[in-house]
């Protein structure tokens, strides 16, 4: 089992994406790989596949660089899956690493409250290895119509009636650094990739129906403030009712220009 990691690099901080770099180079694995830095000034996407088209390994693995390997053997658990030929992808865990939550102030806080702790997604860009054939063959990553966000769910949806996605005992951190006014622009970006989303796929949209319900007024943000995560830190749910009502606006021009330009367009 050979895998190429390929990191798609944009403007990064040097010591987090060494640290990364090195992680991954100590990894313990018992096949061949090969690290792939890109750095070519393209969308997230764009580096992507240009990672895949020259990954020399079947199995290739998207590490974005703000995260970290939580250990040595998460290149081996996260690769093991493809050993049955139906899977097509595993994905990371990803978790939030708690000193840099606790650098957050409170208003930050509530705005990352739903990525505290430890996160799996249905597919995710951040860690996730991919079998480079099926990859190919549904023609790589959307770099057309997801610039910023938004591709790694658009591939799942292209990739789930292929074969099996894996969920492994592998985890990174995905150390980011932010900050309220950050994550107010990043959730615009989500909110903007998710409309696109809806606009290609419509119905066939995973929780299509959501996404709509939370970009409407009034109703949207009390479906969005009801959505919070009491497991996660109750004492915060104050304080996320206040965010929200800065958050929702954003929400609501991102998801509604996704929509109808079907496009994730801001970044």
């Amino acid at each position: 089992m050979d895998a190429s990691v390929v990191f798609p690099i944009y403007k990064p901080d040097k010591k987090i994406l060494k640290k990364a770099v090195d992680a991954v180079k100590k990894q313990k694995f018992s096949g061949k790989f090969e690290v792939l830095l890109i750095d070519e000034n393209a969308g997230f996407a764009d580096q992507m596949n240009r990672g895949i088209k020259r990954a020399k390994y079947p199995f290739v693995v998207m590490l974005p660089q703000d995260c970290v390997p939580a250990n040595d053997k998460w290149l081996e658990n996260l690769v093991a899956p493809f050993k049955d030929k139906k899977v097509v992808a595993a994905v990371s865990r990803v978790k939030y690493p708690g000193y840099l939550w606790n650098s957050l102030n409170i208003f930050a806080k509530s705005l990352l409250i739903k990525e505290k702790g430890v996160l799996v997604s249905l597919l995710d860009g951040k860690g996730g290895a991919y079998r480079k054939s099926v990859m190919k063959d549904v023609g790589l990553f959307d770099d057309k119509n997801f610039l910023y966000a938004g591709e790694d769910f658009d591939t799942y949806m292209k990739i789930k009636d292929r074969g099996k996605i894996a969920y492994p005992n592998a985890t990174i951190l995905h150390i980011h650094p932010s900050s309220f006014r950050a994550r107010l622009r990043k959730n615009y970006q989500y909110a903007n990739a998710y409309g696109a989303l809806v606009g290609i796929y419509g119905t066939k949209m995973h929780r299509w129906w959501l996404g709509i319900i939370n970009a409407l007024p009034i109703i949207g943000i009390a479906s969005y403030i009801l959505s919070y995560p009491f497991k996660k830190g109750l004492w915060l749910f104050p304080i996320f009712i206040l965010t929200s009502v800065v958050n929702h606006p954003f929400y609501i021009k991102g998801f509604w220009k996704g929509l109808f330009d079907k496009k994730q367009t801001v970044r």
